[in-house]
């Protein structure tokens, strides 16, 4: 599986840092999950993003090995993200989830979360959503229930 590494997608797209290597079904996890994923160290330094994430949220090449903030369009982005790298650095377990605008014009739902290695905080992921899509999956889910949902995953089942 060595030699397949090489010509893995986040690998020829520069999406992940060279140092830094997933196991084979966690790369694949991360790639096909349907949802922007990042994930940094505990300084702030960018180690990986997904390929969602390349398509939909302002990730390039240029910014892996460098701290996030260098990136961050928003003055008060950085202390809020520093603030909240503090919380997990002082002990915080649980993920830390916020919405926000970074680009104006799309709205995201953010999950950051510590990564603990043997007991020590090595880095955080970050999963995105996208509000819109979100909205719409409830909106249908609230005026038709499951039906949506089971028509279009099993078109011959039962009614």
């Amino acid at each position: 599986m060595t030699g397949k590494k090489a010509e893995l997608p986040e690998i020829t797209d520069q999406r992940i840092l060279d140092t830094w290597k997933l196991s084979d079904w966690a790369d694949r996890l991360l790639e096909e999950a349907g949802v922007g994923v990042t994930i940094i160290d505990k300084d702030g330094k960018l180690l990986y993003y997904n390929k969602w994430a390349s398509e939909n949220l302002e990730r390039k090449p240029r910014h892996i090995g460098h701290c996030v903030k260098e990136n961050h369009h928003r003055a008060i982005t950085n202390p809020r993200f520093d603030a909240m790298l503090q919380l997990f650095k002082d002990g915080r377990k649980e993920p830390v989830r916020y919405v926000a605008n970074p680009y104006g014009t799309t709205t995201i739902l953010v999950t950051v979360s510590p990564i603990h290695i043997e007991g020590e905080l090595a880095g955080f992921s970050q999963f995105v959503l996208m509000k819109e899509e979100v909205q719409k999956l409830c909106g249908l889910y609230d005026q038709y229930g499951r039906d949506p949902f089971e028509k279009a995953m099993l078109p011959d089942g039962p009614d």
